[in-house]
Formats: structure tokens, C-alpha cells, sequence
């Protein structure tokens, strides 16, 4: 491809950044959203340029459209395979004319690149991409919509330093001229929305539309330093169902429950748990190393007594807490683990993930062990497709639970891990509480997935499934399918069912059926998300790679191991890439979408014009809020405004909101209960509809100073008065912070006889009469295990798994006993 060399420009000089706007405008219906991302780019040069701009977009979205327009004249591009047009691209530029090429980096699915050639002097040019994406399952009855807007810059562990993304050599920088608008308008869904917020920006509604809320950003400026959130809160009812149905394609939505698990598993398998902490430099910043300490003492305090373990830090190498791969959870090791936990720092260098996973790969899981590996890390890597590689090639043995911390990990990366082992994935953003995520998973950890489904059309007509694999499933989770179709005449009626049913046994799991009758749509969003499905399917299908090639075993002389092997193995790999590629490519030229290997290419035709002296101009990328850690490496360029100089950047932080305090810990949340009146939350009203998710928040000096402007201050801890719009408690979440910190490796808890009355009220003698010869440390373990169960069971999420150590330990111990563990905890929860 054409590529005009960069003139070097000396550090004091400014430089002039074309991209001058980014807006987003999206429609949300069901678990689908429609997106249109319009980007303006300016030439105030006096010669020609070249602009060049990567920026993410979500992983599974179908981008089905790219429109390029200057002054009159609009270029709707093709989308052709990559090669061919890169080649058409480099020849338009080398004619005078003008180009507009869109493509997706090969090594990431999550990072794109505009290229717009040879805009001239003076002129703007409009480009307008539009995708449709899936909505994010987080918890309970919660989706999440997401627009990444940065790109957070990547360690290459072959150069030992930072990358810029996608080949290209754009600059990281503090700040930006280009802002973004936010407009996202969501169908009402027949009253199923309950509440909409958003724990990344302060946002408005407008409640005005009859069959829609639309969303905005309450800032004036908003700079593309964080991703954009938007959590929708459904109601509680969830069904398997039809849910929406084109000439061309159907989507049904599963959520199966503990009924349909399995009816038997081995109860006898025993399991690893091992846990892996990124401790790069780039976790110091926004305190995720903290994240991680507070993640890792809860995943301690829950781990099974019978289970095996370690904790491996990795930055530029890695270490393991034990030599061996796993070790036996028990008093000693877990006090080690602890005293690592309470001192791990942030103090590891650069981010290499790949050596502690092949570490892993090298010892596989001794016979009738499962290994669960717990991996928490900010996603600053380049070599996305090598470690992903490796990751299915451990799939048997392992499963891999990921957390995304921070504002702007590499979701493809974070994502990938989980799914190419069959475990599940998490974002942790910096205002979330992460032990609240750790139980979640934890959750999922400790029970077995249903695996081995296959999904049944009973539509009356041939069908094709995406994916053709289903993923493994867990309880109360969602799983979306879809149904490719030939015949555009599809006989719909509430006797139209599809079934989810093990694919070894042929038992029935789950049905979805006809709720109501759904419209038919003409859009082609489901046919796209469905080629998709497919698209990542194939991508994320397991081929051999460097990381996972059969070592050779022939001599074991050094100047024999260079020999290349000649066997049918190694060809039969490359065409089998081959065969993968040429799939990809003809499903994304028949559904219109995107894919690695293809590109969308407008050409704009001109005359008696020539590009010359047209110069290259890489758009900078703006460093996310949580890598300020990189500022001094950034260089002092200076980027200069053809209008105005920008505002700097306003951060979503609480000091914005009420003037006093410094942590950046504020999530607006608005309840959707009055159609009639249009909102606007910001500044000191923000106070009255703002979800606080940070307890250290709330316990520092700032805490105060925000309770006395607060209709409800709360002047005395003892008191558990303290609630916000979802009626939770902060105290309440520190108490049973505390109790999960103070619980012993065993499960059991030994507090003294003034902490037992601080909880219940009552003398631990007044328990202890029930039954004299019960020990005391199961009297209080018992008391403990029933107030987070009633008192606590908003928190369940987090003591769910301590919960669940403590009652097969008092069961142990009291059965011993020859006490009726059932009557004793009855009669104790009577005396509380």
C-alpha cells in the first residue's frame, strides 16, 4: 500500500490533528443495538494529506456500511478482500484521485483503521461507519452497552516496550483536540427496561418519545479517554424466547437454570485454582493493584479446603508463590498466600503473559482434577492472537476466568481468554467494587457448566445454526442463537419452538417458544450478527500455531534442532489456515460485513490533480484516564486547533461534582418511572439520583464532607441508615467485608465475645447454652453464616462462596459430634 513518508517534526513544533469530531448515534432494540459512528477530518494544511486514524470497536460487531463525503459528493464504499483493496487504495492516491479505505487489524479483533488519502487543503471530509453489535449479558437482569473509545497502548514483549496499534506509528498522547457525542436512543421493550445508568459518564434521558428513551452524555466536552457504559436494568423475568425474526434469520434467547443442569457430574473431582496477577507498571495507576488485593483475598478465603492452588505475578518475566504447579490449600500455604497478597505491588515492568501460560500448558492437570485459572489483568499486550492461540490448546484441561480491569483494557484480549477455555469473562471498572465480581465468578467457578449442546429449529423449514458450536452455558446466564434461512416464507406460529438439548445423550435442556408473534423486520440486523457469529467461530476455531506445534523428536543436537520438518502435518496446517481464511472471506462478502481479511474502499474520482507533495498525518490516540502512569514517556508534541483550543479533558470524577472530594468513584444511575418529564443529572443534583460504589470513598474525609450536603447524613457509624438509590447499604457492604477478612483458612470464624454482641445484640452465652458441648468457634461460625444469609443477603455475591466453605465445615465438625447440625442451626437462629 501507498505510504506517504511523515515529515519528522522537532518536538516544539505544532502540528495540526485532521480528525475534528466523533459522534456516535445508536438504536437499541432487545439485545441488539444498531450503531453509526460518524467521524469529521479537516485539512488546514496548504498541502494534501493523508489521514490515518485506529480506534476500537467491539469485537462481535457486524459493520455493514462505510460512506465517505466531501462537499457534495458522497463515496459509498465495496468491501472487497483486503489485498485487493489495499492495491486499489495505493493506485487511486499514486492517480490524484481521492481514497477512502476502512480495514480491521489482523492481530486484534477490536482495532480498525480509517484511512482517508489525499484530502486537500482546506476541505473536510464526513465518514460514516455503521455496525450492529450484541449487548453485553453482565449479571443478574442487567445488559450493558459499550463504545470503546481509546485504544489503551500495548506491551510487545519482542521490543520490550510500548506499540503503537495496528502497524501504524500513531502517537499516545494526554489530550486531544476531537471530542465525542453520544446519542443512543432504546425501544421501551413493552415496559421490560426498569432502569437505565451509566458507571462511566454522567448521562440525561429524555423520557419525552412514546416508544423510546433516548440517551445523551450531560457533559458539554467529552474527551475519549474511557469507554462509554450504558447499563440497561431489565425486569427480573426472563423466558427462553423467539425474539425477533427477518426473511432471512431468526435470534432466540436461552437463559437455563439449575433445572436443566446435568443430572450427574463427578463429585469426586477435585480442583486447582490458580491465579494469575498482572503486576505490570500499568496497574498502578487508577490503583488496580489495589483491585487485585482485594480480589485475591477473597478468592483466598473461598477456596474449597480440598482444592489445590498458587499465585503467579507476571509483568516483564513472571513469579509463583510455590516451585510446584499447585499446592495443597492449608494453614501454612494459606497464610504465605496472604502475606503475598498484602504486600504485591505494581513493580514487575512491561506485560508478558504468554511465559506464565506456557509455564501452565508444560503441566497439565493430574487425572480427576479440574484447573481454574483466575486471571486479572489490565490487557495491555500486542501479541493478542499468539496467547489466544495457547489458551485453546489447554481448553481440555483448563478453564480461564478473566477480568478486565481499568477503563480501557483490551477487550478482544479479556474476552478471548475466557472463550477459547470455556470459562467466563468480567470488566471491573475503577468505580466498581471488584469483590463483588470475584464472587460472581466464583460462582460460576465452583459449579460445572452444561456443555455439549446442541440447539433443534422447529420451524417447519432448513435451517443453518450460529454458531454451529454452542459455547458452554451456566446457570441463570444468557445464551443467543441464531438461525440462517434460505426461505424467505417462514411459517411462524406458537407452535414454532427451538430446542436446546445435550447432543451425547439427546436429553431435552431447555425450549424456547413463541411468546408473541414477532414482527417480521427488513433490516438484516439478525442475518448480520449471525454471519458474525460465524466469522468469530471460524477465528477463534483451534489451528496450529507457534505456540502449539508437536515438538520434534528427533536428534538432541543443537545444530540438528534448525531443520525444517517436510512431513504431510505441516502442509496439511497451512491449508487448513488457508481453508479458514477463504470461509471468513466468503461469508463477509455475502452478508456485507467486515471481517480481518476484507476492507470497504471508496474511490473518489478526479481530474487534472495530483498527489505529490500529499503528506502523512497519523491521528494521535488519546492515553485512557487510567494510564496517566505513561505521561512522562509520552513526549511534549503539541497539536495544534484550526478553530479553538480544546476545553481539558472533564473527568467523570466526584471532585467535579462536589467540589471537595478526590476520587473519581461516581456512577449516575436514573430510574425509569415517569414518561413525561425530561431529566438532567449533573453537578450537585447528580447527588440525589448517584449510586456510590466505592466504600473507600465513603470512609475517607470526602465521605463527610459529601454527607453534609445530603438530604440524609449519616453522623454515626453505628448506625446502618446510609442508602442511595438502590437501597443498599454501605456499612452493611463493610461489615461483611470485614467477616469475610476475619474468617479463618478452614472456613470458620473466631471472633471474640464483644464482636458476637456488636452483631446480634445478645452474649455469646446466651448461644452457647443451647448446646455445652459444641465447640465455640462452630456456635460463632453458625451465628455468622445466618446474618449474612438473612441480614446480608443483599451481598450474597460476595459471601456466597466463604458461605458455602463454612457450612460443609460445621457440617463435618458437627456430624463428629453426633449433634443434629440442622436442629442446632434452627435452634440458633431462633435465639437471634
Amino acid at each position: 500500500m501507498l505510504r506517504i513518508k511523515s515529515t519528522s517534526l522537532d518536538l516544539d513544533e505544532e502540528t495540526s490533528v485532521p480528525l475534528k469530531k466523533v459522534n456516535v448515534n445508536a438504536k437499541i432494540h432487545s439485545f441488539g443495538a444498531d450503531v453509526t459512528i460518524t467521524q469529521i477530518f479537516r485539512n488546514d494544511e496548504t498541502k494534501a494529506i493523508e489521514a490515518v486514524y485506529c480506534f476500537p470497536i467491539e469485537e462481535k460487531a457486524a459493520i455493514y456500511s462505510f460512506h465517505a463525503r466531501i462537499d457534495d459528493r458522497e463515496i459509498s464504499a465495496q468491501l472487497k478482500e483486503k489485498q485487493e483493496a489495499q492495491q486499489d487504495y495505493s493506485n487511486a492516491l499514486q492517480q490524484g484521485h481521492g481514497a477512502y479505505l476502512f480495514e480491521q487489524d489482523e492481530n486484534s479483533q477490536d482495532n480498525f483503521i480509517i484511512n482517508v488519502g489525499a484530502l486537500p487543503p482546506s476541505k473536510e471530509c464526513t465518514i460514516m461507519i455503521s455496525y450492529v453489535t450484541e449487548l453485553e449479558f453482565v449479571q443478574g437482569s442487567t445488559i450493558r452497552f459499550v463504545i470503546p473509545t481509546t485504544i489503551a497502548p500495548r506491551y510487545n514483549p519482542n521490543k520490550q516496550s510500548i506499540a503503537s496499534p495496528a502497524g501504524t506509528t500513531s502517537n499516545y498522547v494526554q489530550t486531544t483536540p476531537y471530542t465525542i457525542e453520544f446519542r443512543c436512543s432504546i425501544d421501551k421493550l413493552d415496559q421490560y427496561i426498569t432502569q437505565v445508568n451509566s458507571p462511566s459518564h454522567p448521562i440525561q434521558i429524555d423520557f419525552s418519545q412514546e416508544d423510546s428513551y433516548v440517551i445523551t452524555l450531560s457533559q458539554e466536552t467529552t474527551h475519549l479517554d474511557r469507554d462509554i457504559l450504558l447499563n440497561i436494568e431489565l425486569s427480573s423475568k426472563r423466558t427462553n424466547t423467539i425474539i425477533a425474526v427477518e426473511p432471512h434469520a431468526v435470534m432466540a434467547v436461552f437463559t437455563p437454570t439449575e433445572e436443566n443442569s446435568p443430572e450427574e457430574f463427578n463429585a469426586n473431582q477435585i480442583n486447582e485454582f490458580i491465579f494469575i496477577i498482572d503486576c505490570s507498571g500499568s496497574m498502578e495507576d487508577e490503583n488496580k493493584i489495589g483491585l487485585a488485593r482485594q480480589a485475591m483475598l477473597l478468592f483466598l478465603k473461598s477456596l474449597p479446603m480440598d482444592s489445590y492452588f498458587n499465585i503467579i505475578r507476571f509483568g516483564s518475566n513472571y513469579r509463583s508463590l510455590f516451585p510446584e504447579i499447585t499446592v495443597v490449600y492449608n494453614q501454612t500455604n494459606a497464610q504465605k498466600a496472604e502475606q503475598l497478597i498484602n504486600s504485591m505491588k505494581a513493580d514487575l515492568g512491561g506485560t508478558e503473559l504468554l511465559s506464565p501460560l506456557q509455564w501452565l500448558q508444560k503441566d497439565s492437570p493430574r487425572e480427576n482434577r479440574a484447573r481454574q485459572v483466575f486471571l486479572l489483568t489490565d490487557g495491555e499486550i500486542s501479541n493478542v492472537t499468539e496467547v489466544l492461540d495457547l489458551c485453546r490448546s489447554m481448553s481440555t484441561s483448563t478453564r480461564i476466568f478473566s477480568f478486565g480491569l481499568g477503563k480501557s483494557p483490551s477487550r478482544s484480549l479479556v474476552k478471548g481468554l475466557a472463550r477459547s477455555t470455556n470459562g467466563r469473562f468480567v470488566f471491573i471498572s475503577p468505580n466498581s467494587n471488584v469483590d463483588t465480581y470475584v464472587g460472581q465468578q466464583l460462582q460460576y467457578a465452583l459449579q460445572p457448566c452444561i456443555t455439549n449442546l446442541d440447539v433443534q429449529w422447529n420451524l417447519g423449514i432448513p435451517v443453518q445454526s450460529a454458531p454451529k458450536e454452542l459455547p458452554p452455558v451456566y446457570f441463570n446466564d444468557r445464551l443467543i442463537v441464531y438461525a440462517l434461512i434460505d426461505d424467505q416464507t417462514i411459517p411462524f406460529d406458537h407452535n414454532s419452538t427451538v430446542i436446546l438439548k445435550d447432543k451425547s445423550t439427546d436429553r431435552l435442556v431447555t425450549t424456547a417458544n413463541i411468546d408473541r408473534i414477532p414482527n417480521i423486520v427488513e433490516n438484516a440486523t439478525i442475518a448480520r450478527l449471525a454471519a458474525k457469529a460465524l466469522i468469530l467461530e471460524l477465528q477463534h476455531s483451534k489451528t496450529l500455531s507457534s505456540s502449539d506445534e508437536t515438538p520434534q523428536l528427533g536428534s538432541t543436537q543443537a545444530r540438528f534442532q534448525n531443520l525444517t520438518t517436510s512431513n504431510d502435518e505441516s502442509i496439511q496446517t497451512v491449508t487448513d489456515k488457508q481453508t479458514t481464511k477463504q470461509r471468513i472471506i466468503e461469508l463477509s462478502i455475502k452478508y456485507h460485513i467486515l471481517s480481518p481479511y476484507t476492507a470497504f474502499i471508496g474511490i473518489e474520482k478526479r481530474t487534472n490533480t495530483n498527489n505529490d507533495e500529499m503528506v502523512l498525518r497519523e491521528v494521535p490516540i488519546q492515553i485512557s484516564a487510567d494510564d496517566q502512569h505513561l505521561q512522562k514517556s509520552l513526549g511534549g508534541k503539541r497539536y495544534r486547533h484550526s478553530v479553538r483550543a480544546a476545553q481539558a479533558p472533564i473527568l467523570v470524577t466526584a471532585s467535579h461534582l462536589y467540589r471537595e472530594s478526590s476520587s473519581p468513584f461516581v456512577s449516575c444511575s436514573i430510574p425509569l418511572v415517569d414518561s413525561n418529564r425530561y431529566c438532567r443529572y449533573q453537578k450537585l443534583a447528580a447527588l440525589e439520583t448517584c449510586q456510590m460504589r466505592s466504600p473507600i470513598l465513603m470512609r475517607s474525609q470526602s465521605r463527610r464532607r459529601i454527607r453534609s450536603r445530603s438530604r440524609s447524613p449519616v453522623r454515626d457509624r453505628s448506625k446502618r441508615t446510609l442508602e442511595v438509590e438502590d437501597k443498599c447499604s454501605i456499612n452493611d457492604a463493610d461489615i461483611v467485608r470485614d467477616l469475610i477478612k476475619k474468617q479463618e483458612y478452614d472456613g470458620l470464624w473466631n471472633l471474640n465475645d464483644d464482636d458476637i454482641a456488636k452483631l446480634t445484640g445478645k452474649s455469646i452465652s446466651s448461644f452457647r447454652s443451647i448446646d455445652k458441648d459444641i465447640d465455640k468457634q462452630i456456635i460463632n461460625s453458625i451465628i455468622i453464616v445466618l446474618l449474612l444469609e438473612t441480614r446480608f443477603a443483599t451481598y450474597s455475591s460476595l459471601w456466597h462462596g466463604i458461605v458455602q466453605k463454612a457450612r460443609k465445615q460445621i457440617n463435618t465438625l458437627v456430624t463428629r459430634d453426633s449433634k443434629n447440625v440442622n436442629t442446632l442451626i434452627e435452634d440458633i437462629r431462633q435465639r437471634l
